[in-house]
């Protein structure tokens, strides 16, 4: 009988403070002034991206790239679906690019990222139609024709290739490379151009980037017209290698 008294005390005596235990660490939770006791319980999660919101900034991107690169060509920029499954960590000031040898017009893959605090990026599809000025055929004209200004006219147009490739006036003494039917745009690989640039004179070089441009005089090393490569020999004795332009200048790339 002592024995089974001794376990029943014990038995007890461990209920109780089981008891104790689990009311006070109840009563530690409810008490706000208690930290440490929880310190995760209840924390909210960061806020999400909105991706609705990060498509709406990549197309403006898009279009404002075209306005600076392009004067005075319009863009329509669609940015695709991005998967609702994908979450991501919300940033104040997404940064967005292109990955190198893509173009801001057609079809392509633009890249999102989001640098400080939170880091990560995406790639967003898009579909960039550009609208711009175009000399265009107001009849046929045939190959080795030299256009008046009568056979052809200045349009609004959609651009199926680079607009720097639309030229916006021919030159005195432009000949045509090949037919061009009425109503067609006229490119500059369908011009036979007369030289801009002789070998031998003297010619601006210009270089450009994001925030800069440069300058320089340098001489020509060999006759050619807009659009096609020229060397130049600077002051230095060195010798680079750019495009003629309409303007008679060599662009040459940074």
């Amino acid at each position: 009988m002592s024995g089974s008294v001794n376990v029943s005390k014990r038995t007890h005596a461990l209920s109780y403070k089981s008891f104790l235990v689990s009311h006070l660490t109840r009563a530690a939770l409810l008490l706000p002034g208690l930290t440490g006791v929880a310190p995760h319980l209840g924390a909210a999660p960061p806020p999400a991206q909105d991706f609705q919101a990060l498509r709406t900034q990549a197309v403006a991107w898009l279009e404002g790239e075209v306005a600076r690169t392009f004067p005075g060509v319009q863009a329509r920029a669609r940015i695709g679906p991005v998967d609702d499954r994908l979450r991501l960590p919300a940033c104040p000031q997404p940064q967005f690019f292109l990955p190198a040898g893509a173009r801001l017009w057609d079809k392509g893959s633009l890249g999102a990222r989001c640098a400080g605090e939170t880091n990560w990026s995406l790639y967003l599809s898009f579909e960039n139609r550009l609208r711009g000025p175009a000399l265009v055929a107001t009849q046929p004209l045939p190959a080795r024709h030299a256009p008046t200004a009568a056979e052809v006219e200045s349009r609004i147009i959609d651009y199926a290739q680079a607009p720097g490739l639309h030229p916006r006036t021919l030159p005195p003494g432009t000949r045509l490379s090949r037919p061009v039917a009425a109503g067609q745009a006229i490119l500059i690989d369908m011009l036979l151009l007369p030289n801009v640039i002789q070998a031998g004179r003297k010619v601006r070089v210009e270089a450009g980037g994001a925030g800069f441009s440069v300058s320089q005089e340098g001489t020509a090393l060999n006759n050619a017209a807009a659009g096609e490569s020229v060397k130049v020999r600077m002051p230095t004795g060195r010798i680079v290698q750019g495009i003629a332009t309409l303007e008679g200048t060599v662009a040459v790339a940074p």
